[in-house]
């Protein structure tokens, strides 16, 4: 909510038509107009020029994959006008006086950059350029580097999901490739945009031994709307694996790839994804690695748990269904679990609870523990040491040389 100075409006954010829109009010709580609309969302506003009418706001109007910043009438009618430019993912900051912009700007393939741009997008300097130059730490690198692969999917209801894949420079169809599956697939997440993420150095750096890493935002993720992320409200571990599951039959359709050596990998609620794809579906991943899952969410924070599956008392089942102690039995290839022993996000007891109930069911499983490390595992020595352990993980069981 943002109130105007003439004290007599405000804008107001809602998902009443199933996307995140911009509403103009009178301070009286009638409606005047519905500012931007169509489906697609509106990720913030940014500002507003009441003297000429205008309202800024960052949102997907172009592709769900980038964020831009538009310009909208605030009165009359009209339609929304992208200022920056296609091709990368913005994040903006609107002077109050909204003449000009800071523009941090990515794409996945060029690393973040700032400048100082005029409301219409005009340049007037760079605040950090990074330009890729001889100098640059990633330029001796980037010949090794794969341009990803974008695409779409359609899910069992007919709902489009996004995909992204990053394959071996040198691929050919004559030759069958493992996959690594990199999942997160929970809520207020978005993994597939076209943006810079450091994180994704690694999946270049697998592609670069011979594996395509495909990662796919299924139903429930951020940004795609209201239908779209509540396919899994009160009853998380169900669509998102089944959406999965369609990755993997579209993977299956790819001449380059081998089907018997399919993997999943995650981290935090990637984790849990990892154990479910692994417990549920089998038949489908052939090799695994959870980090820091989420086992059980009666152990996790309330503020986060609640917001998507209520209450325990009022949804009980949804909890225990939710939880990965049901499919355990279900493990038929080999798994990894790592976690954090000091984690303060998802407790180390989520890890060792699961430990004894794969232990009971007499499962085997392989465990690597990071003590004094938390959630995110920082530390140039425990990433070293983590996707060291990872790498060596698929290498073994898929038998990449």
């Amino acid at each position: 909510m943002s109130f105007l100075k003439d004290k007599k409006h405000f804008v107001w954010a809602s998902e009443r038509d199933g996307f995140k829109h911009l509403y103009l009010y009178r301070t009286n709580g009638q409606l005047v107009r519905q500012i931007t609309s169509g489906d697609w969302a509106v990720d913030s506003l940014k500002g507003i020029d009441e003297k000429k009418g205008i309202i800024y706001f960052a949102g997907r109007k172009d592709t769900p994959l980038e964020s831009h910043l538009y310009s909208a009438p605030l009165f009359k009618k009209g339609d929304a006008k992208r200022i920056t430019e296609k091709g990368q993912y913005h994040n903006v900051v609107l002077a109050k006086d909204s003449k000009t912009f800071i523009d941090n700007s990515s794409s996945d393939n060029k690393p973040n950059s700032a400048a100082l741009r005029k409301v219409n997008g005009e340049f007037i300097t760079w605040l950090e350029e990074n330009k890729l130059d001889s100098s640059h730490p990633l330029t001796p690198y980037l010949s090794d580097l794969t341009k990803p692969e974008y695409g779409t999917i359609q899910a069992d209801d007919g709902q489009v999901m996004h995909y992204r894949l990053f394959k071996p420079s040198n691929i050919t169809n004559d030759k069958k490739h493992p996959v690594i599956v990199n999942v997160y697939g929970g809520p207020h997440a978005q993994r597939v945009t076209n943006s810079w993420r450091s994180k994704n150095l690694y999946f270049q750096y697998m592609a670069q031994q011979g594996y395509v890493i495909f990662q796919l935002d299924n139903r429930g993720s951020y940004n795609r709307g209201k239908k779209f992320e509540d396919a899994i409200y009160k009853n998380l571990g169900v669509v998102e694996v089944a959406d999965q599951i369609k990755g993997v039959e579209f993977l299956r359709t790819l001449d380059y790839v081998d089907p018997q050596r399919i993997g999943v990998y995650g981290h935090s609620y990637g984790g849990y994804m990892a154990l479910m794809t692994m417990f549920k579906a089998g038949d489908y991943f052939q090799a695994g690695v959870s980090g820091a899952p989420v086992t059980d969410w009666a152990l996790y924070d309330t503020h986060y748990t609640e917001r998507y599956l209520g209450h325990p008392d009022t949804n009980a089942k949804g909890y225990e269904d939710s939880a990965v102690f049901p499919y355990a039995d279900g493990l038929k290839g080999p798994l990894m679990i790592y976690h954090g022993m000091a984690d303060d996000n998802v407790l180390f007891t989520h890890s060792t609870k699961l430990f004894k109930q794969l232990q009971d069911n007499e499962k085997q499983f392989e465990m690597m523990t990071y003590p004094g490390s938390k959630h995110s595992l920082r530390g140039k020595q425990v990433q070293t040491h983590l996707h060291q352990t990872i790498t060596n993980f698929f290498n073994r069981h898929f038998d990449v040389k």
